[in-house]
């Protein structure tokens, strides 16, 4: 089942789930033993301010792929600026896609779809900013210009913007709660009570 936190705002939820998502991403090399010398984030030059500041903090690279004339950005946009920088470092990997659902400044809503459709065939995580336009996933009128959201790893939303919540909060989503727990659960003696049920704690 899906689980997920509230944390203090945008930024907050966009790092620990890149966070996340790079655990995932080392875990698995691991696995395979591929060795891998920088991990690689491809958003839209569109997304949010935030998802720069996550890839200054966590040191990893960031690859901002050119949308569309109507800065939406799709599969073509991605597949393009992943794989001219792959072959420009070739031992580089790409450990998250992040789409944007609802951009702050214009509303812009990336291509769910079609970006799901390429992380999930690269078996590379799917992050869904929705800070401040996802809600909108609750109107029918609107419901369909979220499709493929149901593709996402992690997705984040803000119930004090359209949710009217009467303090700053984030929602932040997971999938697979567990991934998310490992690599953010602190080990205490004091703590220990706390994960004794193996139980998904929201705050």
């Amino acid at each position: 089942l899906a689980g997920g936190v509230f944390v203090q705002g945008g930024t907050v939820s966009n790092l620990s789930a890149l966070v996340a998502a790079r655990n995932h991403a080392r875990a698995k090399a691991r696995l395979s033993r591929k060795k891998v010398d920088r991990w690689v984030i491809v958003a839209s030059a569109e997304a949010h301010s935030s998802i720069k500041s996550a890839a200054d903090v966590m040191d990893v690279e960031i690859v901002l792929a050119e949308p569309g004339d109507d800065l939406v950005l799709r599969k073509s946009h991605v597949e393009h600026a992943m794989n001219e920088h792959l072959e420009a470092h070739p031992t580089h990997e790409v450990f998250a896609i992040v789409a944007t659902a609802g951009a702050t400044n214009l509303g812009i809503i990336d291509d769910l779809q079609s970006l799901g459709e390429i992380a999930n065939r690269n078996n590379i995580w799917f992050h869904v900013d929705g800070a401040y336009g996802l809600a909108a996933l609750c109107a029918p009128s609107v419901r369909d210009k979220f499709n493929g959201i149901e593709r996402a790893d992690s997705l984040i939303v803000d119930p004090h913007k359209w949710l009217f919540a009467p303090f700053d909060a984030c929602a932040l989503i997971y999938r697979e709660p567990h991934l998310a727990k490992k690599v953010h659960l602190q080990h205490a003696e004091y703590l220990e009570t706390l994960d004794d049920d193996g139980e998904w704690n929201p705050s």
